[in-house]
C-alpha cells in the first residue's frame, strides 16, 4: 500500500506555501520546512499557456507533505513538463482517474530526470 501524501497545514501550512512563492522565483535547494530531510521538489503546469498562468506542486518526497498554489506565474522557467499538451479536461482525468496519485507520478516522474531542472530544486 502507498503511503499517502499530507497536505501542509497547522503550522507547516504559510512554509510550505512560502517555499512555493520561492521556487516560482528560481529559488532552488529549499529545505523540507516540516522534516528537513529532503529539499523540496516542485513541477509547475500552465493551464493557460498564452498567459503562462498555471499552478504550481511543491512536495517533499520524505514526509509526503505538499501543498500545490494556483493561478499563478512563474518568474524563471520550472523544467519539463511532460502534460503540457493535456487539455483541461485531461489534466483533470490525470489527477482524478489516472489510478495513480498525482504527486506519486509527479515524484516518479522526477527521479526517472522528466521534471524539475538537474538535481533538486
Amino acid at each position: 500500500m502507498a503511503r499517502r501524501w499530507i497536505e501542509a497545514g497547522g503550522a507547516f501550512q504559510f512554509p510550505f506555501m512560502g517555499a512555493a512563492s520561492r521556487s516560482l522565483q528560481g529559488e532552488r535547494g529549499i529545505v523540507c520546512p516540516k522534516c528537513a530531510q529532503a529539499t523540496l521538489r516542485a513541477y509547475f503546469h500552465a493551464f493557460d499557456r498564452e498567459k503562462d498562468v498555471g499552478t504550481i506542486w511543491v512536495w517533499c518526497p520524505k514526509c509526503r507533505t505538499t501543498t500545490h498554489l494556483p493561478r499563478v506565474i512563474p518568474k524563471v522557467a520550472l523544467g519539463p513538463d511532460p502534460f503540457s499538451e493535456l487539455s483541461r479536461e485531461e489534466f483533470a482525468r490525470l489527477e482524478t482517474e489516472s489510478g495513480e496519485h498525482l504527486l506519486d507520478r509527479l515524484d516518479r516522474l522526477w527521479m526517472q530526470g522528466q521534471l524539475g531542472p538537474r538535481g533538486d530544486l
